[in-house]
């Protein structure tokens, strides 16, 4: 995506209209090292804050590999040098700056590489994690995005011109597009396909990664972001329906949308449950996908509303979340 459609930067709620959304009460996130969460009657408590990284500006891709953490510093707003942030997990530092293209917004860990989509260059950044050296650029599609591999290559979301590509590692040449659906976002592998994320259209193309043919259009609700893996099904959630979803691979068949807190974004399957967070404050929640419902919800900072991707990671035994207006990445406990 072109970063101005998605990053609210003009469109900052206050930590009182969060609360008031999601009825909690709260103040500020202490600074590193620590916090104390703030249990309310009204509503989800704060998480314990374990550290507060500071980044590049703009934060908004993250990612896990090669014994780090890698973040995306968009500097879409601020006018600095775009980067990548290596973060070493047990001294939440920053142990490398890597500068990348312009406006990058993900980062992906596969074939011992890291790999960055710069959406205003058209070009993924190849980053070789054994020096933190950029050691390849390559041409793609318009306005890239999502990321996921599969055993062949590198599959590339691109928002503007509407297309998917693979990346072959070994060549660092991007293969034959494939038309999807309008601005898809995100994508995935698993079951045998790559399921791409169409946030215009409400849908998501499943394709035969083998073959490049698409097997499936599956309309979901408005607004699909990231879709992920999870329980012997592909999750997906859309931003602007305030749901997620379960999509049954032997069947493509979306499930009922189940409701979430405002903007869900952020998936991520961890010890038995999905975990969502959203673009506001942001939440997080967790998600019994056995069943189906919200068995939690926690505020893990003010930042507000922001249009722009809320992802996170798991690390450590702790989550990772990128705060696009913070300037910084937040290490908090993973509820038990």
């Amino acid at each position: 995506m072109r970063f101005p459609e998605v990053s609210r930067l003009s469109v900052v709620v206050s930590l009182a209209t969060v609360f008031a959304l999601v009825g909690a009460c709260g103040g500020k996130e202490p600074a590193t090292p620590a916090s104390t969460p703030t249990a309310t009657p009204a509503g989800p408590p704060l998480l314990e804050v374990l550290a507060r990284v500071p980044v590049g500006a703009e934060p908004i891709g993250i990612a896990g590999g090669f014994g780090s953490i890698w973040v995306v510093n968009s500097e879409f707003d601020s006018g600095g040098t775009p980067s990548v942030s290596r973060i070493d997990p047990a001294s939440a530092s920053v142990e490398a700056t890597v500068p990348v293209g312009a406006v990058p917004l993900e980062v992906a860990a596969a074939f011992d590489a890291v790999w960055v989509s710069n959406s205003d260059d058209d070009t993924i950044t190849r980053i070789d994690p054994a020096t933190n050296e950029v050691a390849a650029t390559i041409a793609v599609c318009g306005a890239p995005e999502g990321m996921a591999a599969d055993d062949d290559g590198l599959w590339v979301v691109c928002e503007e011109s509407g297309e998917v590509v693979r990346i072959d590692p070994a060549a660092n040449r991007a293969g034959k597009t494939i038309e999807v659906g309008l601005e898809p976002r995100f994508v995935t592998v698993a079951f045998d396909s790559v399921w791409v994320s169409n946030y215009l259209d409400s849908t998501i193309t499943r394709l035969d990664p083998a073959m490049g043919d698409v097997v499936a259009e599956i309309a979901t609700e408005f607004g699909p972001q990231v879709v992920a893996e999870a329980a012997g099904g592909v999750w997906v959630s859309s931003v602007d329906s305030d749901s997620v979803q379960r999509i049954d691979p032997a069947t493509n068949d979306p499930g009922p949308p189940i409701a979430t807190e405002a903007f869900p974004d952020g998936l991520l399957e961890h010890d038995g449950s999905l975990w969502v967070a959203t673009d506001l404050g942001p939440i997080l929640q967790r998600l019994d996908p056995a069943t189906g419902e919200i068995t939690g919800a926690w505020v893990v900072s003010d930042q507000g509303a922001i249009n722009a991707n809320q992802l996170f990671v798991e690390a450590g035994g702790a989550f990772w979340f990128p705060l696009l207006d913070g300037g910084a990445v937040v290490k908090v406990t993973i509820p038990s």
